[in-house]
């Protein structure tokens, strides 16, 4: 073995007819080369000689040719202006190559890219898309109720979410929402916002606008409905005949005139017209943002008599909450004049939306007429019919309708047009 620096070539003795002769053997240019020499003397020579020309570079320089020059060429040209070696950018694009296999091609990957990604200066955080969701739907002119309901559900949205929204899946949207809440109620209420908010991303160009949003494909939750409560005429009696002032005129409101809690507190005395006997509820006032007429009937009249005013706020209750906390206090009157009579008498409980259910059941006992009744409420006929229909006899109606205070022989009670 003969060796120049890190160069070795090897000498090899070999016999061949009684003869002994001598083979250098070295490695160059990526082949094994070899050198039959007659003396060692002559092999360590050459062999000294190959090693000291390999170890000097002048043994064998790389041949390349014309076509190969050009191909080099072409790719450094590609590559001018970006920040990348032609030895990395190859190695990427065979990197690539082999991550995609037979299924596709690195433009069918770009385009996939560029249809799905959103450029950089249409990114957006949840809470961005939440803020500037609010202030649309402001300007919009959608009621301070949607608008608290938002702050309430997508503002705790929006703070479990601290990151691009364009990088929220579906999956990550299921388990938040199971995580939050057993009441489906109450996730099918934040899934259909998160769905409204998804889709006003989408529009503003924060998402891709040529699919459906990842908050699309929420699945609804099966709502099983529970049957719906109403008061009987004897409870509704007990109720009033308990409470005076604000309370009994919402009692009274919403027996006579099946209108929403939320619609109740938006209502003015202006919007009675006693001349047609409606009350003209506007698209600002109710749930549906459409304007209906609510007859004003006669029980009605005889109830709210001593309530009725030119102008102003029908009630003076500003939150459902204390609505609802007013209908509470009034069951717990009714309860404690019932203890009076009977100490064994059961509690009176407050049914949720039962004087709305009771004006539905009741009225459509009365005028047979679902379209009707729908109207007067703010409902699908279909609603009136699965809700409301056969729930009570036409008897039980015109007993629910019938309802007037007791008025003592003593005092005169003039119209109600009068006393506007």
């Amino acid at each position: 073995m003969v060796r120049s620096g890190s160069v070795t070539t090897r000498i090899y003795t070999t016999e061949k007819s009684g003869n002994c002769y001598y083979s250098v053997a070295w490695n160059c240019g990526g082949k094994r080369h070899r050198q039959h020499c007659r003396t060692l003397e002559q092999a360590r020579k050459f062999a000294k000689a190959q090693a000291d020309r390999i170890a000097a570079g002048t043994a064998q320089v790389m041949r390349v040719s014309l076509a190969e020059v050009q191909t080099l060429r072409e790719a450094q040209h590609h590559l001018a202006g970006l920040d990348t070696s032609l030895h990395s950018a190859t190695r990427e694009y065979a990197s690539l190559l082999r991550e995609i296999g037979p299924h596709g091609t690195l433009r069918q990957a770009v385009e996939f890219f560029r249809l799905n990604a959103v450029r950089p200066e249409l990114q957006r955080t949840v809470t961005q898309v939440y803020e500037e969701f609010l202030v649309a739907k402001k300007a919009g002119g959608c009621s301070q109720t949607y608008l608290d309901d938002c702050r309430l559900r997508l503002g705790r949205f929006s703070h479990d979410f601290q990151m691009p929204i364009s990088e929220v899946c579906t999956r990550d949207l299921e388990d938040w929402l199971f995580a939050l809440t057993n009441s489906l109620v109450t996730r099918d209420n934040f899934r259909r916002l998160i769905i409204t908010l998804f889709n006003f991303a989408r529009r503003r160009g924060y998402l891709p606008r040529d699919r459906e949003t990842e908050a699309k494909w929420l699945e609804k939750p099966k709502l099983i409905g529970r049957p719906i409560q109403i008061f009987t005429t004897g409870e509704l009696t007990e109720l009033l005949e308990a409470t005076e002032g604000q309370c009994q005129l919402a009692i009274a409101l919403g027996a006579f005139t099946g209108i929403r809690s939320a619609e109740m507190l938006r209502l003015n005395w202006e919007d009675f017209n006693w001349a047609e006997e409606v009350i003209d509820l506007g698209s600002d006032q109710t749930k549906t943002a459409s304007r209906r007429l609510v007859p004003i009937l006669p029980a009605l009249k005889a109830w709210i008599g001593d309530h009725i005013q030119k102008y102003g706020p029908v009630l003076s209750y500003s939150l459902p909450a204390c609505l609802g906390e007013a209908f509470g206090t009034a069951a717990k009157k009714a309860t404690k004049r019932r203890k009076m009579v009977d100490s064994d008498a059961p509690a009176l409980k407050w049914k949720q939306n039962a004087l709305r259910h009771s004006y539905g059941s009741y009225r459509m006992a009365v005028v047979c007429d679902a379209a009707k009744v729908s109207l007067e409420m703010g409902n699908s006929p279909q609603k009136m019919f699965s809700n409301y229909r056969k729930v009570v006899t036409k008897a039980q109606g015109e007993a629910w309708f019938g309802l007037v205070p007791k008025c003592p022989s003593s005092l005169i009670r003039f119209p109600v047009e009068q006393v506007a």
